[in-house]
């Protein structure tokens, strides 16, 4: 349609400062306002008319939101859960102040006539634009471009990936001659002079197909099962997770927005959009988290990881938001965790190591130009990751040599602390424990024990339990064993539902004791273990986790500071096993989890978000 004349802006960071979101009905006065500044009185769109189409195709009604700008009329955008501005997170609330500069609105149409164009009918093939229109002091500074290319973008996420029964073929418009090369750069081809009589001047029609070929069911995504913690002297070692990697967040692709700098950099974006029925965008999200509970349920392993790039804008101030790339290879990701349950956990660390082997792996280790590291922000925690190179003059504590299917990978994980406790609740965890491994308790007490009054304390837990506490936040129950009872509970049947009984953790139940000491023999191949330890989550619906990651965020920090030393390996000792190396940092309140990755299944997942 038509831009109107352009007149210079000196604004050097105004692009940078554009946030492009669907238009609200509390918008229409405003567009209507840069509307009539822009057409001639016969041209222009009435204020009733742009309330229909907000209203009846409200997805595909797009405006460029300058903040901090209320010069001309003002306004406000509230921000979702997930927006970030100029590469800083905002507050779930926030409120944007700004005003609205630009916008492109259009309808669906069956045909490409004046008449068609009248109304929108939400099962038609071709998406008509009417008006690409900014407001004159905004002109011939690249606001058009940036608003136009994010609305074409955002037209074929919504055609490919959101709820649109009937997908769209093509855009179509009408442009005046000296309007032409705008759109030509912009993907359109002319197709000739227009039969549509519209105003007084005479009109050309563009067309601009849409990319069908990723609009059908079949759209795949990498996928791989990795071992994580693996021993890699024994196969079928360690825990498995499945990894998928994604594009971008499932679900939510309909509410990204692009915020093009001056320099051309990029930062997603998510703002409170609807779809063309006038949902919320909370829909796409929970469609998102509903498809990865799916597939997760799909692979049935204890943790499915999900990963996608994780676009934002490099910070002077801060090392860890800054963007790094690797042979034009993003290494900042998004990265969510669910269970073969379906249920999303805040955090897990072998799904993270799982993670971390697949996306570095690939990369050549003697190159000096590639970067070996990947960070993720999880729901709850940032965390970094990094592929290590083998020593060549020292033995690793966890030794494998790096290979095309395996890798030794370094997180950097939060430190948790223990916090011991005794009194009533020692005796309540105690029955607890004995109820779940009742034929090792039995055999200090009479034949098939379950104690059922608090006052009755097991003899042969009391007896070998060193230590009790919780967690940091209560999340895992922690119960150290002297060696005789850790081993005692080897081999024996356990009722994971009496673990249910104590309501003082939310996660899951660590069972750990220290080596002993003619473990400790330099002259052993296999590597020097600290500690041992098991891992019980009915909780959240794992009965016993093969190598638990994250459950050394406290094993480390509790054995270090028992054994006096900064690297502490601990043994995992369920069926499969695995080895978890630890390095301390106190200072820093981190704790560097190491472990062997070991790749056993890559392909394609054929399940459309």
């Amino acid at each position: 349609m038509k831009l109107g004349k352009m007149v210079k802006n000196n604004d050097n960071d105004l692009l940078s400062r554009i946030i492009f979101r669907n238009v609200q009905p509390t918008d229409i006065p405003r567009c209507h306002q840069i509307e009539s500044a822009s057409y001639p009185v016969d041209e222009a769109a009435s204020k009733s008319t742009l309330q229909y189409r907000q209203h009846h195709g409200a997805a595909f009604f797009r405006c460029a939101f300058l903040v901090g700008d209320s010069a001309a009329g003002g306004g406000t955008t509230s921000t979702s859960s997930s927006i970030s501005y100029q590469g800083r997170s905002m507050n779930p609330r926030a409120t944007l102040r700004g005003t609205i500069i630009g916008y492109i609105c259009a309808t669906r149409c069956k045909s490409f006539t004046a008449e068609a164009m009248k109304t929108h009918d939400s099962l038609g093939k071709i998406l008509a634009i009417h008006s690409v229109a900014v407001e004159d002091c905004y002109r011939d500074c690249g606001v058009a471009t940036a608003m136009l290319k994010d609305y074409l973008s955002s037209m074929e996420r919504l055609n490919n990936k959101g709820n649109l029964k009937v997908k769209m073929e093509k855009n179509v418009l009408l442009a005046k001659k000296n309007m032409l090369a705008f759109y030509v750069r912009n993907g359109f081809i002319a197709m000739g002079l227009s039969k549509i009589s519209h105003g007084k001047e005479q009109w050309f029609e563009l067309e601009r197909n849409f990319d069908m070929s990723q609009g059908n069911a079949d759209v795949s995504h990498k996928c791989y099962i990795v071992d994580s913690f693996a021993d890699t002297d024994k196969q079928g070692s360690g825990n498995p997770a499945a990894v998928v990697l994604l594009d971008g967040p499932p679900g939510e692709d309909e509410s990204t927005t692009i915020l093009t700098s001056q320099s051309g950099s990029q930062t997603g974006c998510s703002l409170d959009e609807i779809d063309e029925n006038g949902n919320s965008i909370k829909q796409f999200e929970y469609h998102g988290a509903s498809w990865m509970a799916t597939v997760a349920k799909e692979f049935n392993q204890s943790e499915t990881a999900f990963v996608w790039p994780r676009f934002q804008e490099e910070s002077a101030d801060d090392d860890s938001s800054s963007l790094r790339q690797a042979n034009g290879q993003h290494s900042t990701y998004d990265i969510r965790y669910y269970t073969r349950s379906g249920a999303e956990v805040d955090l897990c660390g072998h799904a993270t190591l799982a993670a971390a082997l697949v996306l570095l792996l690939p990369q050549k280790m003697d190159d000096p130009k590639q970067i070996h590291k990947a960070d993720f922000f999880s729901k709850s925690e940032f965390l970094q990751t990094e592929l290590l190179v083998p020593p060549s003059n020292s033995q690793p504590s966890t030794p494998v040599p790096n290979s095309n299917k395996s890798s030794r990978i370094a997180m950097n994980f939060p430190w948790k602390k223990v916090v011991s406790f005794d009194g009533h609740c020692r005796g309540e965890v105690l029955n607890m424990i004995s109820c779940a491994f009742s034929a090792v308790a039995a055999k200090g007490e009479a034949s098939n024990f379950c104690p059922s009054g608090k006052d009755k304390i097991p003899s042969f837990f009391n007896k070998h339990v060193v230590d009790m506490g919780l967690t940091d936040g209560s999340e895992d129950l922690f119960l150290e064993l002297t060696v005789e009872g850790f081993e005692s509970l080897q081999g024996i049947d356990v009722n994971f539902g009496a673990l249910l009984a104590w309501e003082g953790y939310s996660r899951g139940v660590i069972i750990c004791c220290s080596c002993a000491p003619e473990s400790d023999s330099t002259t052993r191949k296999s590597p020097l273990i600290d500690f041992r330890s098991r891992f019980f989550g009915p909780k959240v619906g794992i009965d016993e986790d093969h190598v638990t990651g994250s459950a050394h965020c406290s094993l480390g920090p509790y054995f270090g500071e028992k054994l006096g030393k900064t690297v502490v390996v601990g043994r995992q000792e369920s069926e499969r096993g695995g080895l978890v190396e630890c390095i301390l940092k106190p200072e820093e309140g981190r704790v560097c989890i190491v472990g062997t990755a070991v790749v056993t299944v890559a392909g394609q997942l054929l399940f459309s978000v």
